[in-house]
């Protein structure tokens, strides 16, 4: 979180990357997660979101399966504080064994 003393922005050269991003932050970012079928992944999307994103109820979550039923999308719509609250998200993600993909 920005306001952490453990965020990197603190120092030069990681303010250098946090004003390299074309996004203006705070702002509205949608995030997809592309797993394997499973419904309890959202709830499991939603704390991992919850670690990162200090506002909870800026966090909206849409669901939607595949045309075959083998995969679940979740898109997850919050509002994005910084880069490295991003990069956080998306690793944190992509660590989960049935995640397929984050876009």
């Amino acid at each position: 979180m920005p306001d952490s003393p453990s965020h990197p922005a603190a120092n030069p050269s990681d303010r250098l990357a946090e004003e390299s991003t074309l996004l203006k932050f705070p702002c509205k970012f949608p995030l997809k997660v592309v797993c394997e079928h499973d419904p309890n992944l959202v709830e499991v999307v939603r704390e991992i979101l919850l670690q990162y994103v200090k506002d909870a109820k800026s966090i909206h979550l849409h669901t939607r399966e595949s045309s075959a039923g083998n995969y679940f999308s979740i898109t997850a719509t919050f509002i994005a504080t910084s880069k490295w609250q991003l990069d956080q998200i998306y690793q944190a993600l992509s660590k989960h064994p049935k995640v397929k993909m984050t876009l």
